[in-house]
């Protein structure tokens, strides 16, 4: 289990948009979140990444989850060119490079255990970290996502609201987290783009949770289906499809 919601309500000025939502979400479930208009889909999002809290019941997860969302006002930091931006979802990956840096420095007059051993075991968490590849998995999903070479030194200030958002999913895919949240994903994606993030999603081995309004991209990339309907969710196995053949 990655995170559990126990019978949640949720209400806004007195309305009830939620009404004992109760579902579960394991390891490598690939999951479409469907629903009418206004059915609680983006509520639901907000629960599981604590933005907001139930009324009643509770929402329940794996100890050191980490949930990726994109923010509907994307934040780039101290990021100046496409390519910067794409690489700072490597925070980790830098981290580790700059003690190794530093260590490196310090083991021209220090050449202590202590000194040795710490730099051997930031060598393991860099390969482990697949270091030697993150620029190029950066580059391989920036491509993807339509960002052609020849703009991966555009000032991000200068991005359009649709470019942005999806400088921003090339950050979320690269993140690593435990599960995806992904809201509208296929938003601002061309043709080409939307064929690639397919393809990236059936072979990505963590969780995702998908919103979507296209059935076809649904069909492609979810393996459950769980539908917020008058309040309550339904599961159903199997893609888009199989679960309109059920309801």
């Amino acid at each position: 289990m990655l995170f559990r919601i126990n019978n949640a309500w949720k209400s806004y000025g007195g309305n009830e948009i939620l009404k004992g939502v109760s579902f579960q979400v394991n390891p490598s479930e690939k999951v479409g979140l469907v629903g009418r208009n206004g059915a609680g889909k983006t509520t639901v999002f907000r629960l599981i990444t604590g933005q907001e809290a139930p009324d009643e019941g509770e929402v329940i997860k794996m100890n050191g989850l980490t949930l990726g969302l994109l923010d509907q006002h994307v934040d780039f930091g101290n990021a100046e060119t496409v390519h910067t931006a794409a690489l700072s979802a490597f925070k980790e990956i830098h981290d580790i490079e700059a003690e190794m840096r530093q260590l490196e420095k310090q083991m021209e007059t220090d050449h202590s255990d202590a000194v040795l051993e710490r730099y051997a075991d930031l060598q393991t968490a860099f390969e482990h970290a697949d270091g030697f590849s993150y620029a190029a998995r950066a580059e391989a999903v920036l491509l993807g996502m339509g960002f052609p070479s020849e703009k991966w030194a555009d000032d991000v200030r200068t991005l359009s609201g649709g470019q942005k958002n999806r400088l921003g999913m090339v950050r979320l895919l690269l993140s690593n987290s435990d599960v995806l949240l992904l809201d509208e994903p296929t938003n601002h994606l061309d043709t080409d783009a939307v064929e690639w993030l397919e393809e990236f999603l059936k072979s990505y081995d963590k969780t995702y949770v998908v919103v979507s309004h296209d059935r076809y991209f649904l069909d492609r990339t979810t393996n459950r289906v769980i539908e917020i309907d008058r309040g309550v969710a339904v599961t159903y196995k199997g893609n888009y499809s199989k679960y309109l053949g059920r309801t």
